[in-house]
């Protein structure tokens, strides 16, 4: 196979562009693109206990990595950590007032590159694209036995 018809290169420059993008669009935010998922992810979630566990487990994130984006939001003000009531050892990590005044913004500038991103395409193609992006993920995940939504050095912890 010749890379120019490979599969893999062109989703990488897609991630790469996607990020650039998104993290371009939230600049006068104080947010890059991960922290704008992240940051979502809380929101949406704010009525339930979410640990930095949940949050690497869902986005399929190193705990490093996850720390570093909590520790970023905790200093910019977005986030605050309070005790787990069903468990002292864990963190829960609660979005603060300006989160939730961001939180707007956040989403409809996703759903604006969400738009650039099938401009062009029916809603039918879309439905498709949707579909094999799905099956790759799948067939990643299967890669010895690996779940992509998790990480099995994470779970011997």
């Amino acid at each position: 196979m010749q890379l120019e018809n490979a599969v893999g290169p062109r989703l990488k420059r897609i991630s790469n562009a996607l990020d650039r993008k998104r993290t371009l669009d939230m600049e006068d935010m104080e947010l890059t693109s991960s922290q704008g998922f992240v940051l979502g992810y809380l929101t949406r979630h704010s009525a339930e206990p979410v640990t930095p566990g949940d949050l690497g487990r869902h986005f399929d994130l190193s705990h490093p990595t996850v720390t570093g984006i909590l520790q970023r939001l905790e200093a910019k003000g977005f986030i605050r950590y309070a005790e787990d009531s069903g468990d002292r050892r864990k963190k829960r990590i609660c979005v603060t007032e300006k989160a939730l005044e961001v939180h707007q913004q956040v989403l409809q500038r996703f759903q604006e590159t969400e738009a650039l991103i099938t401009q062009g395409m029916t809603e039918a193609e879309t439905r498709q694209l949707l579909l094999l992006l799905d099956r790759v993920i799948e067939n990643i995940g299967r890669v010895e036995g690996l779940d992509p939504c998790r990480r099995p050095k994470e779970e011997s912890k």
